[in-house]
């Protein structure tokens, strides 16, 4: 029978860390198990985070992180939980490290990015050099001035393009369920009155005519929402000034 825990952290990105060093400087018995997928490891350089001024790679955050909760006895462990029950106000974690039981679970598995079509080695590569993105609100200062290719699902697709319009005056919505979303949006179909649309990817929208988007014609910031299954029609349009 393995010794109970306090609590087991499920998921070692930076919630999950964060959790693990408060609860450790508790005196709790604290195991992180993390299947070491974590969407900040995506990060290439961030400039959000309080404390780092000059930036900080997602790598080095969880690094640091881990090490941190390390000093308070939590160590993140590379695994996975296959399984999860409670019995008697106890619950047992099946694992690829062996059975687990802890009086407390606290789930940290944070979200996966919906990635394009596209070879993995261009995807990682897009990645690394800041062409390709996901999450206009942390990113969207970083496009400043540049081109910007949005992905995105109906009225959802263009507000998140309506927002970018703040940082640049080259924006293309590219739905990928073939609607720009405008008709179904008042607030934007009023801000993107006289946009340009194309029921073709390949006119304008930096795609090789594959359905997927180019990351190096345009030289465009690309911020990913969904995968475009079907990337068929553009909307485009420029900051009011």
């Amino acid at each position: 029978m393995p010794d109970l825990l306090d609590t087991l952290v499920i998921g070692g990105g930076p919630a999950g860390l964060t959790a693990a060093i408060y609860l450790a400087r508790y005196y709790l018995k604290i195991r992180v198990i993390d299947a070491g997928a974590s969407r900040a490891g995506w990060i290439p350089l961030s400039h959000n985070h309080a404390g780092y001024p000059d930036g900080i790679s997602g790598h080095q955050l969880i690094a640091n992180m881990r090490a941190q909760a390390a000093r308070y006895g939590a160590i993140a462990e590379h695994g996975t939980v296959e399984r999860l029950t409670l019995a008697d106000g106890v619950y047992r974690a099946e694992t690829s490290l062996g059975p687990v039981i802890a009086r407390t679970v606290l789930l940290a598995t944070g979200t996966l990015n919906r990635a394009p079509p596209m070879p993995h080695e261009e995807h990682n590569a897009a990645v690394t050099r800041g062409l390709l993105r996901y999450c206009p609100v942390c990113d969207g200062y970083e496009a400043t001035d540049k081109t910007i290719a949005v992905l995105g699902r109906g009225e959802h697709g263009a507000h998140e393009a309506l927002f970018l319009r703040s940082y640049s005056a080259n924006v293309t919505l590219i739905d990928i369920d073939g609607d720009p979303g405008l008709g179904r949006s008042p607030p934007a179909r009023s801000q993107m009155r006289g946009s340009r649309s194309s029921t073709d990817p390949r006119r304008g929208c930096g795609s090789r005519g594959t359905g997927s988007p180019s990351m190096s014609a345009a030289r465009a910031t690309v911020l990913i929402r969904s995968i475009p299954h079907s990337a068929r029609t553009c909307a485009r349009s420029s900051r009011s000034m």
